[in-house]
């Protein structure tokens, strides 16, 4: 696998020309990595790396299906700090079946202890049919109620500010320098490209989500014509373009994910419009719900808006 991942990064660099100062990121499950393959992906170019912890105590790892446990993370953490990666990240989760605000404040501070620069921290999603949701649809009183929930957010936050963390998008927090480039390219519009079985792209206005079927997507490639791929290649995609009045609702729903929100003057530089004037209903009503505020700059989520951001955003749907 490691070397599969320079092979892509290699691929890419050869197609486009990666930039030296680029930000180039892997995902792994602690425990499941080893050194020789992050010295490997290192040196291929990769200097970002993201695992999953989730929580620290055993009964919650449990409970979501992982394999690792602390120790496996720790150690996972140190590889990669050895194998001379930049930029670490650490997912965790709140809302966890029977997890108390003192499982959350323990995986914090355990987790502070390691050299983490970036750290997303999710609420719990229940999916139809996964085991998980079965078990608390049969027991709904494991999960914490919604205040619960809330004040395990806010100590999370708070918790990151005061250990220097900068809380710049609702669930993500980073070191000053070690915000994920990544993530801010889709949370301001911007383009991107996808490679590979379900990936997604967004380009000139236009989304393009390849095939789930991963026969097709094969298919699609070695039937292609070698003097013309993109065409051959079109069938295993599907298309969505996207119009001005809902790229302007995008990038509300977006940008305000942001704790520094929506700039008016990015706003208008896309547009042609003040953004006041385009919705300056949803705005004046969301403000005076305390769940927004504008300076003269732009707008943004108050605190009480990030907790009730949902609203927020269906005012933009």
């Amino acid at each position: 696998m490691p070397t599969q991942l320079a092979g892509i990064l290699a691929a890419l660099d050869q197609a486009f020309g990666l930039a030296e100062s680029g930000e180039y990121t892997l995902e792994a499950n602690p425990g499941t990595v080893d050194a020789a393959g992050l010295e490997l992906c290192r040196r291929a170019g990769y200097n970002r790396i993201s695992f999953g912890l989730q929580a620290v105590q055993p009964h919650l790892l449990k409970l979501l299906g992982r394999i690792h446990d602390w120790n496996d993370f720790t150690a996972s953490v140190n590889m990669a700090v050895r194998a001379g990666f930049l930029s670490i990240n650490a997912d965790i989760m709140i809302g966890l079946p029977r997890q108390t605000i003192n499982d959350v404040a323990q995986t914090l501070d355990s987790l502070l202890q390691l050299p983490v620069d970036h750290i997303s921290f999710y609420s719990l999603s229940l999916e139809d049919g996964t085991p998980l949701q079965k078990i608390c649809a049969r027991d709904p009183g494991l999960l914490p109620d919604e205040e619960t929930e809330r004040a395990q957010y806010h100590l999370v936050r708070q918790t990151l500010l005061q250990a220097g963390f900068e809380h710049y998008e609702i669930s993500n927090a980073a070191r000053p320098g070690h915000r994920c480039r990544h993530n801010q390219v889709y949370w301001h519009g911007g383009p991107y490209y996808g490679f590979g079985v379900a990936a997604h792209s967004f380009t000139g206005q236009i989304r393009r989500g390849n095939t789930s079927d991963l026969a097709a997507y094969l298919a699609a490639w070695n039937d292609q014509d070698p003097a013309n791929p993109p065409q051959a290649f079109a069938a295993a995609r599907v298309l969505e373009t996207i119009g001005r009045n809902e790229a302007q609702k995008e990038m509300m729903l977006l940008g305000l994910r942001l704790l520094d929100g929506v700039d008016f003057t990015d706003f208008a530089a896309r547009f042609g419009c003040d953004l006041r004037d385009c919705f300056g209903g949803q705005l004046r009503e969301l403000t005076r719900r305390g769940l927004l505020q504008a300076d003269n700059r732009g707008v943004r989520l108050t605190l009480t808006g990030l907790d009730l951001a949902n609203q927020v955003f269906m005012e933009f749907v």
